[in-house]
């Protein structure tokens, strides 16, 4: 498979699975005095997804840079994992500690090195708890 039919495969799939979260966080209850309510997040994230995937179907990678690469599937498998395990751990011991530790271990897995890594979860973490919380004061 070539760079551009490969890019254009995971940008439908991720405008697609950016779609399914817009829809199921339209079902979400609403809030009084026009109060972001819980869809919020989930709607931030699925735009991210739909906008990500749309570009990645629109753009042409640069061919000349792309080499075929191995997949280690043991990474993406702990990346899910760990994303299906955030709500709960989050549940339990806060938000923003947990978040920074998941995107310090995904960012981790997929190259970066450690240190910025901690510097990416890290900063992520603050950004989106801060931002959420007092910005648009919704509970994480």
């Amino acid at each position: 498979m070539s760079a551009v039919s490969i890019q254009r495969i995971w940008g439908a799939a991720l405008t697609l699975w950016g779609v399914a979260i817009l829809l199921v966080a339209r079902q979400f209850p609403r809030l009084a005095d026009h109060h972001p309510g819980p869809a919020l997040f989930p709607a931030v994230v699925g735009s991210g997804f739909v906008i990500t995937g749309i570009l990645l179907v629109l753009l042409k990678p640069q061919d000349a840079a792309w080499k075929p690469i191995t997949l280690e599937w043991h990474r993406g498998l702990i990346a899910l994992g760990l994303c299906l395990l955030l709500p709960w751990v989050a549940f339990m011991a806060g938000f923003m500690i947990p978040l920074a530790i998941v995107v310090a271990v995904v960012a981790w897995l997929a190259g970066l090195s450690w240190w910025k890594a901690l510097i990416a979860g890290s900063l992520t973490g603050v950004v989106i708890f801060y931002l959420f919380t007092n910005l648009l004061r919704v509970p994480l």
